[in-house]
């Protein structure tokens, strides 16, 4: 099986046949990122945000508000049906994205096993060229499966391109050890450990309490 290495240095500029799935420059989020943050964990219990067709449609919608780009996809009319089928096809691809971005964070060989769910989703769709109303030519994503590929795809291209044009070591786990967020990193050191500011205040009350209560037992 072929090893898909890191890539090293600076994160590429997505150029203008790939800003549909381009990663927020300001705050390093992305449809895939969300998605797969979608599950967290609550006082040591996970809890899925995807919890029904009718919560998947709302991020959905949610979603595209933030990531307008990176949900466009030509030729699509109407809202997909939110179905159980749909949502369990989503919540698959989460989990895939979720095992990929672990196995990124942690540096281990990704196989091309691994790949295969993205893989699947990203043939439902074609790379194509749109006119534009100023008389220019734009890239856009066509389906072969409307009803199936219209929430699956853009989320497969938003993970293709954090995956192959932007910087793996600034892919990071929050370190918080209640906390399972992935973010990515676009701090100028590369150094940010936690993904809020509330995950790195509880998580240096933690470590505070741990001192002190190591100290008082050492008295």
């Amino acid at each position: 099986m072929t090893n898909v290495a890191p890539r090293a240095g600076a994160p590429h500029s997505p150029s203008s046949a790939t800003r549909a799935v381009a990663l927020s420059r300001s705050s390093g989020e992305s449809l895939v990122l969300d998605l797969i943050n979608t599950e967290t964990l609550d006082r040591g219990r996970r809890r899925d945000a995807l919890s029904s067709p009718d919560a998947l449609a709302r991020w959905w919608g949610e979603a595209c508000q933030r990531y307008p780009d990176q949900c466009l996809l030509g030729g699509v009319g109407e809202p997909p049906a939110w179905t159980g089928e749909l949502l369990d096809a989503i919540t698959s691809l989460r989990m895939a994205l979720r095992a990929l971005a672990t196995q990124v964070v942690e540096q281990l060989a990704v196989k091309e096993e691994d790949l295969k769910p993205v893989n699947a989703i990203l043939a439902l769709s074609h790379a194509a060229l749109e006119g534009t109303e100023q008389g220019n030519v734009k890239a856009v994503m066509r389906l072969h499966d409307l009803e199936k590929g219209s929430v699956v795809v853009p989320i497969a291209h938003s993970a293709l391109q954090l995956l192959t044009e932007f910087d793996w070591r600034r892919l990071h786990q929050c370190k918080h050890d209640h906390c399972i967020v992935f973010f990515y990193d676009t701090t100028k050191s590369g150094t940010r450990r936690w993904c809020s500011p509330g995950c790195m205040n509880r998580a240096r009350s933690s470590y505070r309490y741990q001192l002190i209560k190591k100290a008082a037992s050492q008295q």
